[in-house]
């Protein structure tokens, strides 16, 4: 029977990888600007199809082990009323207007359905593609953000923060609303296909809240989404994490994934027995280094974190115009670097 990429993925979260590390660039927005046939400002309103079909070609080319089932970000505000904007630089939310002077008003916010939005219908429709692509044996990650980066791309993200500290119990009514439609969410997820879920939460890094409000009001709800997840999760915070990385292990995420700013010594100690991910320089070795560069800045990591509860990434996303020749060297290095040496 042919080991299979989610075999791979399955067993490194056991610290059982058989021939190497999975290998999971963050290669959503990259695969749209090399691989579609839309032009840049139009990436991210890609049709469903096109979307599963870039994807299918940047696997083939690149080689490497995972599907990032989505097109933008942004579908979930969209799904809330938003309107998203396709610019050149990428997609732009404008924020709803917040009217809420009690936890009650929150009640009466309207919460899309997932089957009959049509941002999250199409949504799903990528993993259905991707689904039937990977027949089981790849895996594909449905994605959401996680609770106070979606109320801050939904919301104007500096009344929100205002509100942590001005109104709290009015903030855990939007996070706990936000956090339900997600769990409602990552069900419709799987049940189309989605055999992973990736969170990132980028509004948790430490430059944007405190350790204690991370404490206080994040942490509760990650915990929320992961107990309902049937699926493995990964869990990705930008930034600097070192404050509250031990918190992020209790989130009950499956795998922790790392900006390249982290230092994985030092992550593994700080959260001994958790399966990383990262770290990859998107920017110096991956978009600007040469493919010696990247081949170096991957085994590095392989060799400090280790190939066995790891799974090598990208510190975070890959920036359009990033060579292809440096996503393949980055998965040929994983390859030849295997479960513990060079060859």
């Amino acid at each position: 029977m042919t080991y299979s990429a989610l075999d791979r993925f399955r067993d490194a979260i056991k610290g059982q990888p058989k021939d190497h590390a999975p290998i999971f660039p963050m290669i959503a927005a990259w695969a749209a600007a090399n691989f579609s046939v839309s032009p840049p400002a139009e990436l991210a309103g890609d049709p469903p199809q096109r979307v599963v079909d870039a994807q299918i070609r940047a696997m083939e080319a690149a080689g490497y082990d995972a599907f990032y089932a989505y097109a933008n970000p942004l579908y979930i505000p969209q799904a809330f009323g938003c309107r998203v904007r396709f610019l050149e630089t990428g997609p732009l939310a404008d924020p709803l207007p917040l009217s809420i002077t009690c936890p009650e008003d929150i009640d009466r916010l309207p919460v899309p359905d997932p089957e009959k939005s049509e941002p999250l219908a199409g949504a799903l429709k990528i993993v259905q593609g991707l689904s039937r692509y990977g027949a089981g044996k790849i895996p594909v990650l449905g994605l959401f953000e996680g609770p106070i980066t979606t109320a801050c791309r939904i919301f104007e993200a500096e009344l929100i923060m205002r509100m942590i500290y001005k109104n709290p119990p009015i903030f855990e009514a939007l996070l706990d609303l936000v956090t339900g439609f997600l769990i409602e969410f990552s069900r419709a997820l799987v049940a189309n296909g989605a055999n992973v879920i990736f969170l990132p939460e980028p509004t948790a890094s430490a430059a944007m809240i405190s350790p204690g409000t991370f404490r206080k009001f994040v942490l509760p709800r990650l915990q929320a989404i992961t107990r309902k997840l049937d699926v493995p999760c990964m869990l990705h915070i930008c930034g600097d994490t070192s404050p509250v990385l031990e918190h992020i292990g209790q989130a009950g995420a499956d795998v922790i994934s790392l900006d390249q700013c982290m230092d994985l010594a030092e992550s593994r100690s700080a959260v001994p027995g958790a399966v990383l991910g990262g770290n990859v320089d998107p920017i110096n070795a991956l978009l600007n280094g040469s493919p010696e560069q990247v081949t170096e800045n991957t085994l590095n990591c392989l060799q400090t974190a280790g190939a066995r509860h790891f799974v090598l990434m990208s510190g975070c996303g890959l920036p359009p115009k990033t060579p292809l020749e440096n996503v393949k060297a980055m998965v040929k290095a994983a390859k030849s670097y295997g479960l513990g040496s060079a060859k």
